[in-house]
């Protein structure tokens, strides 16, 4: 999209030549072929006192741009104008009325009705090249159809906002309306409340049918729930198994009613499919929004905590309540605790694996994304993210940040010619003490800064988008490159990108799965790539899991590839050249 606008505009600006000798101006045939390519067709606009015209470099061009026959083609600026839909003409006629002086021009976009009774998008682009006052001037200009691209557009707002398999809201887009239902309930004394019912038996679903019969179960569930939800109540997938619905004008007596009526008209009928009937499985829980929830994150988590009883209880409903325990799904072995990971940093069973990240073009390694391991005292390798969110519920997060640190700074001395890429954690960089003692770190690498980058997941930068414009100003003084990991996971602005002045967007592995196999995340990649471009910000797509999406996101214009194909995660980098490291005292 945006690479066809950089091309255009040098085109648009000349799309024809002044020859001086006639006085006149002369279509130029090269340029003309390049604007063709484009789907776009070139004119001059003459209007006298008397009369205004329209004269088109290519007829049969034009006829092709706006759907029509060369011989309805407009010729007049009232021929034109009556193509015009909806308020398009007055934004025209504005756009005209500002071209008050030579070399004066505008863009806009506006629709236009075809021959056969369709509107299409187009753009238009033009200048005044010569004129003695609003009634008698000349205008050049080019009209390029972009139809596709608006539907494009179209596409990625839709998938901003919405889960792709099953049309309902998704997560973040129910945390937003949770937060205007809980403002309302506030600002008018009502109360509301949050519930949501998740899948239980989806993953033996999976095992016995295969995920296309548990991906049809979880699209019916939804067309279900669709059928429960009254205006002005909202629903949506919330995670993988779990959908959400905010209940309006509700109290915690009624929520509890509610919630169970809705899981009986979900998982008592059967649900037709070619394995034969299927049934759903839930485990409910919910919370009075106002009364225990202040935000939208609040109601998230609490239901989290009451679905976890709700499992445990063998799928009866339960209300949040301030006194029910955090019960968290277990992992077969008890889960970390703060005493652990600071055993394991001082015992040195925290290390690092290195995974390289490669040239889209070339295939050849441009450096190693850094990921923390930690080793168990019976020997078992922990990945980050089993641990990682333990530690920032623990409050120790930011010591392996600082370990990692520590050791990405041996890593550089061993291996002079590579380039890492460093996580840092939420926890790290949101309290000033913890993030001024990192900054002091990364300090203490000298020049060595200038192969590190540092990421910072969207979510983070979400959060608190100053704190992360301070914390990459700062790094990137050091010398450091700054990169945000999971891009397009919080479907952050790119007005957000410009204020954190990030050098690197990591695309979420979600877009990237499958990509070959599915156009609508072609579609959000491409733009997502054209615009980090527009901003010279390079961009890295993780995940990558086959040759087809490798090669495809090479052909989108990525910079840089990360996935199993690539290369595992492995103890250290794979490279030719390493040097002896210095007698160093360990930190």
């Amino acid at each position: 999209m945006w690479e066809s606008i950089r091309i255009l505009c040098p085109v648009v600006v000349s799309p024809y030549l002044r020859d001086d000798r006639m006085n006149a101006v002369t279509p130029n045939i090269e340029q003309n072929a390049f604007i063709a390519l484009l789907d776009a067709s070139a004119y001059t606009w003459k209007r006298t006192k008397n009369s205004t015209s329209m004269e088109w470099v290519d007829d049969e061009l034009t006829a092709r741009l706006i759907c029509s026959r060369i011989e309805d083609i407009p010729r007049t600026e009232a021929n034109f104008t009556e193509r015009l839909c909806d308020d398009a003409r007055a934004v025209r006629e504005k756009a005209l009325e500002s071209l008050s002086w030579n070399g004066a021009k505008f863009q806009i976009d506006y629709k236009i009705r075809t021959f056969d009774g369709r509107n299409i998008w187009v753009e238009e682009r033009a200048r005044r090249i010569a004129g003695n006052g609003k009634i008698a001037h000349e205008i050049i200009g080019v009209i390029t159809n972009i139809q596709n691209r608006k539907i494009r557009e179209e596409q990625a707002g839709y998938h901003a906002a919405f889960d792709s398999l099953t049309g309902l809201w998704n997560q973040t887009r129910m945390a937003e309306g949770l937060n205007h239902m809980l403002a309302s309930a506030q600002r008018y004394d009502r109360q509301a409340a949050y519930v949501v019912m998740n899948l239980t038996n989806i993953q033996d679903i999976n095992i016995s049918y295969g995920y296309e019969a548990g991906d049809r179960l979880i699209t019916s569930i939804a067309k279900r729930l669709k059928s429960c939800a009254r205006s002005p109540d909202i629903c949506g997938r919330v995670s993988d198994t779990g959908f959400g619905i905010g209940l309006s004008d509700c109290d915690p007596t009624q929520m509890q009613k509610v919630a169970e009526r809705i899981v009986k008209t979900l998982a008592d009928t059967p649900y037709a499919s070619p394995h034969g009937d299927l049934y759903a499985e839930f485990a409910v829980g919910g919370c009075a929004l106002s009364q225990k929830a202040t935000s939208a994150a609040d109601a998230m988590e609490q239901v989290y905590t009451a679905v976890a009883h709700s499992r445990v209880r063998q799928g009866a409903f339960v209300a949040y309540s301030r006194d029910l325990p955090d019960l968290k799904p277990r992992q077969s072995k008890a889960e970390l605790t703060r005493d652990d990971i600071i055993s394991a940093l001082n015992d040195r069973r925290i290390t690092l694996a290195y995974q390289p990240i490669v040239h889209a073009d070339t295939r050849e390694t441009h450096h190693f994304e850094c990921l923390l391991r930690l080793r168990r005292d019976d020997g078992e390798m922990v990945s980050a993210g089993d641990f990682i969110m333990a530690a920032e519920r623990l409050g120790c997060v930011h010591l392996l940040d600082r370990r990692a640190l520590e050791i990405a700074r041996e890593t550089l001395l061993v291996y002079p010619n590579i380039h890492i890429a460093l996580n840092v954690s939420a926890a790290t960089v949101k309290t000033s003490e913890t993030a001024d003692a990192y900054l002091d770190a990364l300090k203490t690498l000298g020049k060595d800064t200038e192969r590190v980058i540092v990421e910072m997941t969207e979510t983070v930068a979400l959060d608190d988008p100053a704190m992360a414009s301070r914390f990459s100003v700062e790094t990137r003084a050091l010398g450091c490159r700054f990169s945000i990991d999971d891009f397009g996971a919080g479907h952050t602005t790119f007005r957000n990108l410009m204020a954190i002045e990030a050098d690197e967007i990591k695309i979420d592995g979600s877009f990237i799965r499958d990509l070959s196999l599915t156009p609508h995340k072609q579609v959000f990649v491409r733009m997502m790539v054209d615009l980090a471009q527009t901003f010279s910000v390079k961009t890295v797509a993780e995940m990558v899991g086959s040759r087809e999406d490798a090669d495809l996101l090479t052909r989108l214009g990525v910079d840089y590839l990360q996935g199993y194909m690539f290369g595992l995660p492995g103890p250290a980098p794979q490279v030719g050249e390493k040097r002896k490291p210095k007698n160093t005292a360990r930190a």
